[in-house]
């Protein structure tokens, strides 16, 4: 095997581990609502009951501490389309309750680090799930019965396949 497919193996290989990233907004409004046992239909959908709506504006706040770049109107459009108005007024009064009461302070604090972890473990698991044609191409990138430019040719048909599924 050359150089050059030994690269693609190690970038391929499951062994390799990266440092947690930040997590995605859609990743963020999955992991709260699994911690609290609601339906991402629910916070992203038009339900105005007042339960929902309390979750759905302290989601919003958490996204922004969680990633203070993330903008208002990108917040509102993985909400359900809100616009950059209420996700700002939602974040705001979260805010204010959280400085005036320190136990809703100190719940917001754990519930972000509960959120960001649930995340991270749900990325882990993404990247552990390998489609089978990821799994073909490091197959045929270990051959030792083939050339490199065969492993090579066989393994890109392969990604470009997975390529193709994934859009």
């Amino acid at each position: 095997m050359g150089p050059a497919l030994f690269g693609v193996i190690h970038t391929l290989s499951p062994q390799r581990q990266s440092p947690p990233s930040k997590p995605s907004i859609s990743q963020l409004i999955r992991a709260y609502a699994r911690l609290l046992g609601l339906s991402v239909d629910d916070l992203t959908g038009p339900s105005k009951a007042a339960v929902i709506s309390h979750h759905r504006h302290r989601l919003m706040y958490l996204i922004r501490q969680i990633d203070p770049t993330a903008s208002y109107t990108l917040i509102g459009r993985y909400l359900g389309g809100r616009d950059m108005a209420t996700v700002h007024e939602a974040v705001r009064k979260v805010g204010y309750g959280a400085n005036a009461d320190r136990m809703l302070a100190d719940q917001l604090v754990e519930t972000a680090r509960q959120v960001v972890q649930e995340a991270h473990e749900e990325a882990s698991t993404e990247r552990q799930a390998r489609p089978w044609q990821l799994l073909a191409a490091i197959q045929v990138l270990h051959d030792g019965e083939l050339t490199d430019a065969e492993a090579r040719k066989a393994a890109l048909s392969f990604l470009s396949q997975l390529e193709g599924a994934n859009g």
